[in-house]
């Protein structure tokens, strides 16, 4: 599957390992029992951005897997809406088995057939597929599970702690679709027992100060005619909460280790993809922004001031993750645990203006994002070809030694392993971990119908509608 440019896309929607000691009142010393596994999802990455940030510096814990590991790009799912393919990653089924297709029951991307006639959001109910916490779950292994997309409200589970993100709180805390933590929030953590705890390791926008703010953007001054520009001002509170995000679910992963005692660890980053939907052009140079702002009819004169102000925003969004991603690994990582760092699409440019009208400044999605993978048995500085957002879950089953169910469209990644590590082993399978197979799919390709050629990231499309 190659990769281009999306046009329908979310609307409102990564050195060495350095820090030892404490970040926010949460230690982040190794626990007792390093994870087996340890999967990493951060939206919206692609090596097509990745690579140049590794190059200069700016991820250097990305960087150290990539080069004592395995990368390559991963294909997602059309049209690379987010809950669904998260799901799909910790599934490895289609939408048309586990049964997400959006952040809301009565949108476009849900087939007609499925498709609701009011307005309601998708919470875990909806999800007619086991997750593979659930699996691992009934097999006795422990998981955390913090800030993976429509786990709200948190399930039970009998060897293992989730903290769930709830989605449209319903008031002006929340810009984006994407879920968060809120304190006022109910069922965002089981066993519940530990509701009392984990609030305290919540942060919210409120909570983030402008010295907070100062290494990702130059907040304008009150008055500054930047703020006459579309969205401006409400995306400063966009960053505000995007940190805040990210802050809430290192320090929940971080302090919830010693109670969840995981044998799996899974933790979601949104940052990268709420930053490329507001805050792409400005990374670019200032006559590109120039351009863009005059294809949105909009004064060509302020392109200096807004690169000067946030041209490193996003750049600094995937320092921060990197940072945050390497303090996970060091308290949970050891040296015979697989470590995936994954995404559901990636990010690049297309010629003409966003089509929403909140994201003047914004990117498009990659059909494809990437994967990461680092461990016992895997070959260093290896690209990966042909691996798919659905194949994370046979190939975590796989490490573990548990059976791959017939009824997945995923694949174990065969390619990641040196060849002497699988010589003589054999995948087992079973033919489904539901309570029968979920054999039919009526739309294995996506809804609605894609109609534009895929192509890769070096060939990005010229900003067609892909429906058209």
């Amino acid at each position: 599957m190659k990769i281009g440019c999306i046009r329908w896309v979310d609307t409102f929607s990564v050195g060495l390992l350095l820090s030892v000691g404490l970040l926010l009142g949460v230690a982040a010393t190794a626990q007792a029992k390093p994870a087996k596994v340890v999967l990493i999802g951060i939206d919206g990455v692609s090596l097509n951005v990745l690579e140049p940030l590794a190059k200069q510096g700016d991820t250097p814990n990305l960087q150290k897997l990539m080069q004592e590991g395995a990368r390559g790009h991963l294909d997602s799912y059309w049209p690379t809406r987010t809950p669904q393919v998260w799901t799909s990653a910790v599934t490895g089924k289609l939408p048309c088995q586990h049964g997400v297709w959006d952040h809301l029951a009565n949108t476009w991307p849900n087939p007609p057939e499925v498709r609701t006639a009011e307005k309601r959001r998708v919470t875990v109910r909806d999800r007619k597929s086991q997750a593979l916490w659930n699996l691992l779950d009934k097999k006795g292994l422990r998981s955390l599970v913090v800030g993976w997309m429509v786990t709200w409200p948190a399930e039970k589970l009998e060897h293992g702690v989730i903290a769930a993100p709830v989605e449209l709180m319903g008031d002006k805390r929340q810009t984006t679709i994407k879920g968060s933590f809120y304190r006022d929030a109910e069922n965002l953590v089981e066993p519940a027992s530990l509701w009392p705890r984990a609030e305290k390791l919540i942060v919210e926008p409120h909570d983030i100060t402008a010295l907070d703010m100062k290494p990702f953007v130059d907040i304008p001054p009150e008055g500054s005619p930047l703020y006459s520009l579309p969205m401006i001002e409400k995306y400063m509170y966009t960053y505000k909460w995007s940190l805040a995000r990210a802050r809430s679910v290192e320090k929940l992963t971080l302090g919830l280790l010693d109670d969840a005692k995981p044998d799996v660890v899974f933790s979601y980053f949104q940052c990268p993809d709420t930053m490329g939907h507001r805050f792409w052009i400005f990374k670019e140079s200032q006559q590109y922004i120039e351009q863009r702002l005059k294809e949105l009819n909009l004064p060509t004169k302020y392109a200096a001031e807004l690169k000067k102000h946030f041209g490193e925003s996003f750049a600094a969004c995937y320092r921060d993750v990197d940072e945050r991603v390497g303090r996970i690994l060091e308290a949970t990582r050891g040296p015979d645990t697989l470590v995936l760092v994954v995404s559901d699409h990636g990010f690049g440019h297309c010629e003409r203006p966003h089509p929403f009208k909140d994201e003047p400044y914004g990117g498009v999605h990659l059909d494809e994002g990437v994967i990461l993978a680092a461990g016992p048995g895997i070959a260093g500085n290896k690209m990966l070809e042909g691996a798919s957002i659905l194949d994370i879950t046979p190939t975590i089953l796989d490490f573990l030694g548990e059976p791959v169910a017939a009824d997945m469209r995923g694949k174990v990644i065969e390619g990641l392993w040196e060849p002497a590590t699988r010589e003589g082993k054999k995948t087992a399978t079973v033919p489904t971990y539901e309570s029968s197979p979920q054999l039919e799919c009526p739309r294995p390709d996506g809804f609605p119908p894609r109609k534009v050629p895929m192509r890769h990231s070096a060939d990005q499309m010229d900003g067609r509608n892909p429906f058209e």
